[in-house]
């Protein structure tokens, strides 16, 4: 029986207070600290986990006991060693497949410095996200009747794994693409290679200037988290009937806004339910029995008992591999969700 483990950071203070209901009684300069010099620790086991070809795995859930912020903010030497901690945990229980949760799997070039220092195949999830962010938009420009060959597509963190998957995803597709990253070279980079490809789309860079496009943005994707985002993600510069597919956290957009703007539609695009056999209990901020779709990408690898080779690291745009895990994902009974704040969408 193949087995997996899967990183992840504590979503926010009240996360820490749900696995830790202590923590409540200290103040949170002091959890803080704590959390830089915790070391990681397991929070869930599931065992017997079938999919719905009959595959079986165990796996557990590693905490890497560091607030998004921290993770931001702190050298990523020190970041990089505590995941490193976190992944050394996992292979000590037996996993084969070893996935990185949302900034776990950002820092170290998309997960290849950590995936060189294990035997553990190494993912991210983001193939698997950025099938989930393609076809829930689709989904949503069909809702609200969007003509997708006249919208306008700003992608922020454009640089990434999803955000790049996503951009190569509107080509031909989209009138124009926005891409929004703060490494000016890999933006270039990955403007030329989008140009490269002789599409119909115009494929502008602009940097971190996100108030200069959200304003006319039919169609705004946020990879990145709220920390890393400016103020000008606001009520007031969205346009009128935007969707906007914001998958981090913290939150980009906050459900307030959505109570002020009711024409805008803001989706999460990475959310999947995992079969009704392989349902995992793990405490998150979506409906229950949802899961993320990196959550969902190490479970198929391990279903497939893909353990000889890393699959989704780095931030090379492969829609081969996007398509593949798609696939995999329907053929073990993972279906992709609609949702808004984790709650499906009607319609």
């Amino acid at each position: 029986m193949s087995k997996f483990a899967f990183v992840l950071n504590p979503f926010n203070i009240r996360n820490i207070h749900d696995y830790c209901f202590v923590s409540k009684l200290a103040p949170e300069f002091l959890i803080k600290i704590i959390l830089r010099i915790l070391a990681p620790l397991k929070i869930h086991h599931v065992k017997n986990l079938r999919s719905a070809q009959g595959a079986e795995i165990d796996g557990c859930f590693i905490v890497c006991p560091l607030l998004s912020k921290q993770v931001l903010t702190m050298k990523e030497e020190s970041v990089l060693n505590k995941i490193l901690q976190a992944v050394q945990l996992g292979e000590k229980s037996g996993a084969k497949v070893i996935g990185l949760g949302a900034l776990m799997g950002i820092a170290g070039k998309g997960g290849q410095w950590i995936a060189g220092k294990t035997n553990a195949a190494i993912t991210t999830g983001s193939s698997l996200a950025a099938a989930a962010i393609l076809e829930t938009l689709d989904r949503a420009t069909a809702l609200r009747r969007i003509d997708l060959s006249k919208s306008k597509v700003a992608i922020v963190g454009a640089t990434n794994a999803i955000g790049q998957n996503c951009a190569l995803g509107f080509l031909n597709r989209a009138d124009t693409v926005f891409l929004l990253a703060k490494n000016a070279e890999r933006l270039t980079e990955l403007k030329e290679f989008l140009i490269a490809q002789k599409s119909k789309t115009n494929v502008v860079a602009k940097g971190l200037a996100l108030e200069s496009v959200i304003k006319d943005a039919d169609i705004i994707i946020f990879t990145t988290s709220a920390i890393e985002v400016p103020s000008a993600a606001t009520a007031h510069n969205l346009k009128e009937g935007a969707v906007i597919c914001d998958i981090p956290s913290p939150r980009n957009i906050p459900e307030e806004i959505c109570a002020s703007r009711k024409d805008i539609l803001v989706i999460d695009g990475a959310v999947i339910e995992p079969p009704r056999t392989a349902k995992i209990g793990l405490k998150l901020p979506l409906k229950e029995d949802f899961i993320f779709a990196c959550m969902a990408e190490t479970m198929i690898l391990a279903f497939e008992d893909r353990t000889q080779d890393d699959f989704s690291t780095g931030f090379k745009p492969d829609l081969n591999k996007v398509a593949e895990i798609k696939s995999l994902a329907a053929k073990h009974g993972f279906e992709i969700k609609f949702t808004s704040f984790g709650v499906p969408v009607s319609g």
